[in-house]
Order: structure tokens, then C-alpha cells, then sequence
């Protein structure tokens, strides 16, 4: 008996037994009759082969033209249906029934009489395709010879394939397949392929290559494979088609089992098909030498045996299947510990630790936010005593202070009272509650603390107002309150010390007795500084917030302000982005709904498909994107005529676009690098879906050259990261980002236009060139000029305020919205296609004929339509004007999504195709019904996409906006000047600071008479000055 740690023994033994076969084989004739005569009839010393010169311990022989079943100890005759498949192009599932193995009488030229079928069903509506598969009982087969007389399925039966394999897993295996394909007369073929790699047509052999060289594909013919430990060859008859590493095949000391099948999934890129009617291929015999990874009944390492006792591979008139035992049919188990023999706890443990140290600080952030949200109003609102070591010399005379927080609150009201009186001398009748400005003379606790100096913005009075600073507002009597940029204007006064923060203008006007008023911003010139009203969290140095940086600020009472979002837009932009996240749920697991001449499920999903669908999963509202970001990006301009708005906007547009979406493919990349997304391989054949696929890029450099692609691409091209990423909205990107360049320069141009008709005629001129020309900037000049009427004409109120015109204009506005919703409608029940007519009469950009004449056809997604255009239009509109249609999308659950709308544009993709796919993978293996299994899924799937965005959408917020902002104000503002790291302390100082009192007293004897003398020059130093001054 042969044992597995007995196969190096093994080996040496048989290879100097096989060496001696192959001269007693070669040499004599005599030598090998005589030794022909010694082989014991159950071949126990082994199977030699004279072509390999291997040795072999086990055997499996059938003929099945000498039975008419399959031998129960050998074979066993499959049954199963797999829930899925893996493959992007697999759309049916594999199966096999016993029903399928049938023995058939007949004779053919080289084989008689009969053999085995194994057959094909057509498939069913399910998508199910039966075929028939034998396996071997035996698990334990390693290394060997393996030969198959068989047929390749018949010609024009639709595809499939005649296998026989050996495999251990998806990684660990080796096959030669017979195809017989659709096209049966140009490509059938045999192929050949390790670890379920995709076959390559260099792989394989064409039928029409094997009948130059009088092999018959359509006829019974010998089909071998080889294993050993080094290589794995495939042969047809004697003939050696390819060699492979057994290393390509993962089956370096594997075991495997044998398997014959007969199959189809309809695979368009490997065996096409499936049959719609049966199909059959034909079995002749098997014969399989080989050795076993357990023990065996062999006494080829005995004494006994020799090379003259070795059976042949050759010999045809063997019949000897070898015994086996149980542990023989049990499938071999790998060690699930590493190489090394240590198990993975500690890896284990150290993620557990990272994961755990992860969710405990998003935890207390949340919580630390929503305990700080709960406590903001509450306590008392009396502000504190501030606690200077020493009162300032900017505004209050010296030794000024406060003893208790009753004195502080005395003194202020009597400042308060004063400004008061002051302010009604001057006739101002603003309310109580703004009336909080101070007297230089009499303001308190302006403090600056000599460890730091102040970053307040400086502020310069009139004489209007002089002797009035407010804290965070702009009162109607500070009429030419001027904020001056604090990093260009402030600086410490040499004269006053780090107690007074004043400005360059600031000192000239006090020197002049004159206010210092900034000038309007003008149009044409950015250098000139804008007229800011408004003042945010001026603090001056001695407040409240600055001697108590540990407290909350007191809340100051503000003057209501004019909300500039205008919330039916953003809630309409929320809706868009959820039906076109609905609409990628569907193109991934019920496309029949979106996609014509898809297979269904159900007779409902035919249904929807022609009613309901093209009113609500429709592409075109990808359009509402383009026109109202038009009105968000143009609105700030043309309000204020200011072009530090277009500079701002050139500046932060690219990367408040580009950071955000950068960092979410990448997360995607990585997903698809650890594995995240494997599980959307197996969709396809769940769902029948032909859309949903990803791919790894071949290297970092790829992924960095697809992401800048997206910079500079010119629509209507499409991205290559789509061919990556199934993301189905980044081809928007260049679209949204080239056409940004575009509304904002027509922003500037059109606002130099002043003649109304002028103006409207310069929109409908760009309008008909770019939509002639198949240019998404027809969607951009439509929302700039929606945004003109709007914020330069008012012409919402001016129709609402004439029902004549506004019913009316309302009405037609709803019938092309629905008219362009109804395009695919029209098409599914008609055959006639608006959208494939109007494209034909726009130009080729090479010929400069219509693409009627040139390249006829559907338009694709990446081309704008006009019923896309017109709907985008009419139905912002509608929007507009429609007080119930802007309730409803004004109402708290839109208002809600609209700051995640960017977040949900970019991650339900990684959602859908991640947990997603998981999931419905995941339901068709419990065999759930498809319907409640998509139902499942997609609540699954909205439920963690709703969980992810508050996480998130700060992600993005910060990477998007926060670092954007930082961009802008790099590159609008002069930095600050150059300044030692010890400012605002001299060198001196800081080393005073550091001075030691211990060293005082220690040193004091010595150093007096230095200090003296150094003291001696300071005063000299001090007349010197003071003389010359």
C-alpha cells in the first residue's frame, strides 16, 4: 500500500523502471514478448507510458460501445441547476439532469456499435440550460495521463461544448473543450484553457487547421491530456497542440476529479449558443492513468515488481479499472493555515483593533457634535469678566478694570445707553436690538494679549460714525464702514505694542481727520476691492470670545436674510438625482424595464417597459443636471455684475469637480483591486442584464491617464474610466466641466448686451449652432438664459401677474415635457423613432454630410437629443412657475438630499455594485423568488446609501469645497509679509522669557557689574536717539 509521503520514494523507483521499460520496449522484440508474459493481469506494479516515459499506479477504463449504462462505481450522473455563473456575457445557467446520459445503438466508420450521448436541452425561460455530466467517484487523481474517444456536438445545433476536465476549484483546473458554435462551418473549434481563464483564440485549433492534416472534428477521435508536476499538454490523436506550466493551472500537487459534460450558458464569446432545441454529443470510451494522492492497492515500490511488469498505456485490449478506497471519493482539503504554519489570529486581531479604533472616533465625533448641537442656546447668556492681567492701552485709560461680573454688566448697559442717546441725536430709528455700538472712548476689554497678536479684521470709521464699531453687524448708520483684508493691511503699531491692531488707511485717516471710503467695484477691474456690509465675527481683542476661548459666544440678535437658494431648484436637482440612481438600479437588475428586446422575468417588467418607464427612467433627465447648474454657477453674476464672481468660479471650478470625483474612483479602484465588486460578475445571469461590468486597470499609470482624461476630453466623447467603472455618470463630467468655460464667459458677454431683443436674439443664435452641431451647450445657454429672465428681467412675476399669459404658457410648457417623455413610448409601439430623425440632419464632422447619409442610427447616450432639450427647458419652466410644484419639491425630505445630491451622484454606483450585488447574489443561492430578491436588494441597497451620506458627503465637502476655497484664496490674496517665527517678540524678548531667576540669584554678584555697564549703554543708545529726533 502507497501512502502520499511515500511518492518521493515512489517516483525514483518508477523513473528507473520506466528508463528500463523503454529499452526493453525499444531494443528487442524477443525481450518484449518474453517480458509481455511476466505482466500480472491486474496490473499491480503499474501503467506505463512509452511516450512520456512516466508510471502510473491507478487506471479508469470504460468502453461504452461494450455497455449500455454508466458504471455506478465509476461515474456518477449529475444533477444540478446553479442559481448563477460567473462571466460579464453569461445570461443563462448552467444545468444537468441524469435524463440528459443516454446509451445509443449505431455504427460510424470508425466506432461500433453504439456509444453514449450526452445531451443538451433547449434552453427555457428561466434561462436554464440542461445539459449532462459525468464526474468520477475518485477525488484523489494527481498526475496522469487522460484519453477520451469522443464526437464533437453536432454541427448547427446552436453553441455548446463537449469538455472533459479536471478540476479542484475555479482556480485549480485544466480542460480541452469541442465547439461547435453558431457558425459551425467557420468556427467550430477546440480550445484549451487552466484556472477558467477566458480562452484565446491561439489557444485552440480551428476545425478547418485539423481536416488539412486528415483529422475528422466531426467524427470520434482520441482528445488526450497530460499532467505532470512540471507541464500540462493537450493532443488531438498524436498530435501535441499546446503545452502550459502546471503552475498556470494552479494544480501543483492538487487532486482533482475527472468530469465529461455536455453544456451550454450561451457564453457570446466561447461557445455562443445556447441550443434552442436538444443537442448531442457522443462518448466512445474513456481511459485514465494516473496516480492517487491517497493510498493505493499498487506494489510498484516492491521488490517484486520491474519494469517488465509494467502495464502499457498503450494497449488497447486493457479493460482494468483499479480499485479504491473511501478516503479515494472524499474531495482533498488544503491546510487553511499559511506556509509558514502560523495562523492568521494576530492578522485577524490587528484589523479587529484598526476597525474598532476607527468606529470608536466616528463615534465620538457624532456624539461630541450632538451633544454640542443640544447644549447650544442653553446656560446663562451673561457675558463674563474678562480676566486681562492688565487693561489696554487702545481704548481705556490705564489701571481700568472690572472687580465682578455685576460691575462689567453696569458699565455696559451705561455704554449702551450712551451709544443710544447718540444715535438718536442723529436721527436713526433703528431698532433696540441693534443698537449695541460702543464709544471709542468707552468701549471695554479691548485687551490684546501680549502672547499672540490679533488676525481681527480691521475696521476704519467716518465721520458719521465715528466712534461706532459693531460686532458682526453693519448697522444703517455705519454707512462707510470699510473692511480691510487682514492679511494684506494689518499690523502691529511699533508706537503702541502688541496692545493696538490698526491699519495703513486707518492711520492715515486718524493723521487727516478725514474717512477712509472705498470706491465701488467696477466690472472691468478685479484689483479693485468690493464694498463688503457686512462684518463676520469681528472680535475685537478683550471680547468676550477672546478672553474666554474655552466659552460659547454669546449670540448676537441678526437681521434677517434673504435666502439666496432657491429651494425648489435644489429640490429639484434632488429628485433628478435619485431617479437616475433608480434608473441605474434598474439597468442592473431589471433592465427589460429600461432596455427593448431584453429578456424578462415577468410579463409586469414588459409592461412597465411600455408605460410607465419612459416617463420616469428616462436618460434624458441627466439634462435638469446641466441647465439649473447653469443658474447656481451664473446666478452670483449676474446679480452683481462683479467679475471676481467668473474669476472665482475659472479658478475653484475644475477642482470642486475634480478632487471629489478623483477620490471616489479611486475608492472604487481600490474596491476593485481587494475584491469588493467580485460578485457583480455572477449579475448578469441573475438578472439578464447586459450593463453592469468592471475591470481592473492594468496598472497604476492607466488610472491616473483615465482620471486626467476627464479634464481635458471634449464632448460628446466618452470617458475610458467608463470602460473601467461601470459608473454611468462620469461621462457627464466633461460635459459639466467644458461647458462651465462656456455659460461663463456668455455670462460676461451677455450682460454687456443691454438692448433686450439684442439679447435674446445672441441666446437664439448660440442655441441653434450648438444644437446643430450635436454640442451639449444648447442645455448650458438655455439655463443661462432661464437664469437672465429670471434674475435680470423678474420675468416669473411679471407672467403670474397675467393669468392670459401664464395658464396658457403653462400648459404648452406640460404637453412638450410630456411629448418629449413620450419619444421611447411612441417608439416601442410604433417602431418609428424621433430621436434616429432628427439626428440624421445634423452634419459629420469630417464629410460635413448628414449623418443620415454617413452613419444612420439611434443617437448614443453621450449625444444631446432635442426631445432632451426641450423636456430639460419646458420642465424647469414648469418648476418656476408652479407654486405646487415648488411646494412639493420645496417640502423637508428634498431640502435634505439636496447637499448629498453630489454624494449620491457619485457613490450609488460603488452602493449597487458592492453591497448590491452581494446581496442578490447572495438571495438567488436561498433560491428566494427574482422578484422578492430584487425587492430585497434594492432596500438593502438605498438603506446604505442613505446610511453612507452623512459620513461622506463631509468627506466630500472638505475635499470639494474646503480645499477649493483654500485654492481661491491662494490665489486671490497677496500673502502675508515675510515675518520672524518669534512674532510679534523680538529675539530679545523670547530670550528674557527664557531667562532663569534661579540663574539670577546664583549669578547675581558676578553679573552685576556687566548688567551695569550694559544698562550705561542702552541709556546712551536712548539719548543718541532721542537727540537726533
Amino acid at each position: 500500500m502507497l501512502g502520499l509521503g511515500n511518492l518521493v520514494v515512489l517516483c525514483s523507483a518508477l523513473s528507473g523502471l520506466t528508463w528500463a521499460q523503454d529499452a526493453t520496449i525499444d531494443n528487442s522484440t524477443s525481450s518484449s514478448n518474453t517480458s509481455s508474459s511476466l505482466i500480472p493481469a491486474d496490473c499491480h506494479c503499474g501503467f506505463g507510458d512509452p511516450n512520456t516515459t512516466l508510471v502510473y499506479t491507478d487506471s479508469i477504463i470504460v468502453y461504452f460501445n461494450e455497455t449500455q449504462s454508466v458504471p455506478e462505481n465509476i461515474f456518477t450522473r449529475d444533477q444540478f441547476e446553479h442559481p448563477y455563473e460567473k462571466g460579464w456575457s453569461l445570461y443563462y445557467r448552467e444545468g444537468a439532469k441524469a435524463e440528459n446520459v443516454w446509451w445509443e445503438n449505431g455504427s460510424v466508420w470508425n466506432f461500433s456499435p453504439g456509444w453514449l450521448n450526452l445531451n443538451v436541452s433547449g434552453y427555457t425561460h428561466e434561462h436554464l440550460v440542461q445539459g449532462a455530466q459525468l464526474q468520477s467517484i475518485r477525488q484523489d487523481i494527481l498526475y496522469g495521463t487522460f484519453r477520451v474517444f469522443m464526437r464533437s456536438p453536432l454541427p448547427w445545433a446552436g453553441g455548446s461544448a463537449l469538455t472533459f476536465k479536471l478540476q479542484y476549484n475555479e482556480t485549480s483546473s485544466a480542460e480541452l473543450d469541442l465547439l461547435n458554435m453558431d457558425d459551425s462551418t467557420n468556427d467550430a473549434c477546440m480550445q484549451t484553457s487552466t484556472s477558467n481563464q477566458d480562452p484565446v483564440t491561439s489557444w485552440g485549433l480551428n476545425y478547418t487547421v485539423m481536416e488539412q492534416k486528415n483529422i475528422g472534428p466531426w467524427d470520434f477521435w482520441e482528445w488526450r491530456m497530460d499532467w505532470n508536476r512540471e507541464n500540462i499538454s493537450w493532443y488531438v490523436g498524436d498530435w501535441n497542440t499546446r503545452t502550459v506550466p502546471t503552475t498556470n493551472a494552479s494544480l501543483v500537487d492538487v487532486p482533482t476529479a475527472f468530469f465529461l459534460k455536455h453544456w451550454s450558458d450561451g457564453d457570446a464569446s466561447f461557445m455562443q449558443g445556447p441550443p434552442s432545441s436538444d443537442s448531442a454529443a457522443s462518448i466512445g470510451w474513456v481511459r485514465l492513468f494516473f496516480n492517487s494522492s491517497t493510498t493505493t492497492w499498487s506494489q510498484a515500490d516492491s521488490a517484486s515488481c520491474n519494469a517488465s511488469m509494467l502495464c502499457s498505456t498503450e494497449d488497447e485490449s486493457l479493460r482494468l479499472t483499479t480499485d479504491h478506497n473511501a478516503k479515494s471519493t472524499v474531495r482533498w482539503e488544503p491546510d487553511k493555515r499559511h506556509s509558514n504554519g502560523k495562523p492568521r489570529t494576530a492578522g485577524i486581531a490587528l484589523m479587529a483593533a484598526s476597525a474598532a479604533f476607527g468606529a470608536a472616533l466616528v463615534v465620538h465625533a457624532l456624539v461630541q457634535t450632538w451633544s454640542s448641537k443640544r447644549k447650544s442656546g442653553k446656560g446663562s447668556t451673561r457675558p463674563k469678566v474678562f480676566s486681562s492681567p492688565m487693561p489696554s492701552t487702545y481704548d481705556i485709560d490705564q489701571g481700568r478694570s472690572w472687580t465682578s461680573q455685576a460691575q462689567y454688566e453696569l458699565e455696559t448697559l451705561k455704554i449702551r445707553d450712551n451709544s443710544t442717546a447718540l444715535d438718536n441725536v442723529h436721527g436713526d430709528t433703528r431698532p433696540a436690538y441693534l443698537m449695541h455700538g460702543r464709544s471709542d472712548s468707552e468701549r471695554p476689554l479691548t485687551y490684546r494679549n501680549s502672547t499672540a497678536a490679533s488676525s481681527m479684521t480691521a475696521v476704519t470709521t467716518s465721520p458719521m460714525t465715528s466712534g461706532q464699531m459693531t460686532s458682526g453687524l453693519m448697522t444703517p448708520g455705519q454707512s462707510t464702514l470699510n473692511l480691510l483684508d487682514s492679511r494684506r493691511t494689518i499690523y502691529v503699531d511699533p508706537a503702541k505694542g502688541a496692545d493696538m491692531v490698526i491699519s495703513p488707511s486707518e492711520q492715515s485717516n486718524r493723521t487727516c481727520g478725514t474717512s477712509a471710503i472705498l470706491e465701488d467695484s467696477s466690472n472691468a477691474d478685479l484689483l479693485k476691492k468690493a464694498t463688503t456690509t457686512v462684518v463676520d465675527q469681528f472680535e475685537p481683542e478683550g471680547s468676550v470670545a477672546a478672553a474666554n476661548p474655552g466659552a460659547k459666544p454669546t449670540q448676537v440678535a441678526a437681521l434677517p436674510q434673504q435666502r439666496t437658494r432657491v429651494d425648489y431648484l435644489a429640490g429639484l436637482v434632488a429628485v433628478c438625482s435619485l431617479l437616475v440612481s433608480c434608473e441605474h438600479f434598474i439597468l442592473t437588475y431589471v433592465p427589460s424595464v429600461v432596455e427593448e428586446y431584453l429578456p424578462y422575468h415577468y410579463r409586469s417588467e414588459y409592461w412597465a417597459r411600455r408605460t410607465i418607464e419612459p416617463f420616469f427612467f428616462n436618460e434624458i433627465w441627466v439634462g435638469l443636471f446641466f441647465t439649473t447648474s447653469t443658474r447656481f454657477l451664473t446666478s452670483g453674476y449676474l446679480r452683481s455684475g462683479n467679475l471676481k464672481v467668473i474669476a472665482e468660479k475659472v479658478v475653484c471650478r475644475c477642482p470642486r469637480l475634480m478632487i471629489p470625483i478623483t477620490a471616489v474612483i479611486m475608492f472604487q479602484y481600490f474596491l476593485i483591486d481587494v475584491g469588493a465588486t467580485r460578485y457583480l460578475e455572477y449579475i448578469p445571469s441573475i438578472s439578464w442584464a447586459t450593463w453592469p461590468s468592471v475591470s481592473l486597470y492594468p496598472n497604476f499609470g492607466w488610472f491616473v491617464d483615465a482620471t486626467l482624461q476627464m479634464f481635458y476630453l471634449i464632448p460628446n466623447a466618452a470617458p475610458q474610466v467608463i470602460y473601467y467603472y461601470c459608473t454611468g455618470v462620469l461621462w457627464t463630467i466633461p460635459v459639466q466641466l467644458q461647458n462651465s468655460w462656456l455659460v461663463l464667459l456668455g455670462a460676461v458677454v451677455i450682460r454687456e448686451i443691454k438692448t433686450p431683443w439684442k439679447r435674446f436674439c445672441y441666446y437664439g443664435f448660440c442655441i441653434i449652432n450648438h444644437w446643430y452641431a450635436l454640442s451639449w451647450g444648447s442645455y448650458f445657454w438655455f439655463g443661462l438664459m432661464l437664469a437672465d429672465l429670471d434674475i435680470t428681467y423678474k420675468y416669473r412675476k411679471h407672467i403670474q401677474a397675467r393669468w392670459w399669459v401664464h395658464y396658457p404658457m403653462l400648459t404648452l410648457a406640460t404637453i412638450l415635457v410630456l411629448l418629449s417623455l413620450s419619444n421611447d413610448l411612441i417608439s416601442i409601439w410604433t417602431g418609428w423613432t424621433f430621436s434616429t430623425q432628427e439626428r440624421g440632419i445634423h452634419p459629420d464632422a469630417e464629410t460635413g454630410l448628414t449623418l443620415a447619409k454617413v452613419d444612420p442610427g439611434y443617437p448614443d447616450y453621450t449625444e444631446p437629443k432635442l426631445n432632451g432639450l426641450l423636456f430639460a427647458v419646458c420642465s424647469q419652466y414648469i418648476v418656476e412657475l408652479s407654486p405646487w410644484v415648488q411646494a412639493v419639491l420645496s417640502t423637508k425630505v428634498f431640502l435634505w438630499l439636496f447637499p448629498h445630491v453630489f454624494t449620491i451622484y457619485l457613490i450609488h454606483g460603488c452602493v449597487w455594485w458592492t453591497i448590491g450585488s452581494l446581496v442578490c447574489v447572495y438571495f438567488a443561492g436561498q433560491g428566494l423568488a427574482y422578484w422578492l430578491n430584487v425587492l430585497l436588494t434594492a432596500i438593502i441597497c438605498y438603506c446604505t446609501l442613505f446610511a453612507v451620506l452623512p459620513i461622506i458627503t463631509p468627506i466630500m465637502e472638505m475635499l470639494g469645497k474646503e480645499v477649493t476655497n483654500s485654492i481661491w484664496v491662494s490665489a486671490s490674496e497677496e500673502p502675508a509679509p515675510w515675518q520672524p517665527s518669534s512674532y510679534p517678540f523680538s529675539i530679545d524678548d523670547i530670550r528674557d522669557m527664557v531667562y532663569r531667576k534661579d540663574d539670577d540669584t546664583s549669578n547675581a554678584q558676578n553679573n552685576r557689574p556687566a548688567r551695569l555697564e550694559q544698562d550705561q549703554r542702552r541709556g546712551d543708545n536712548v539719548d543718541r536717539g532721542s537727540a537726533e529726533t
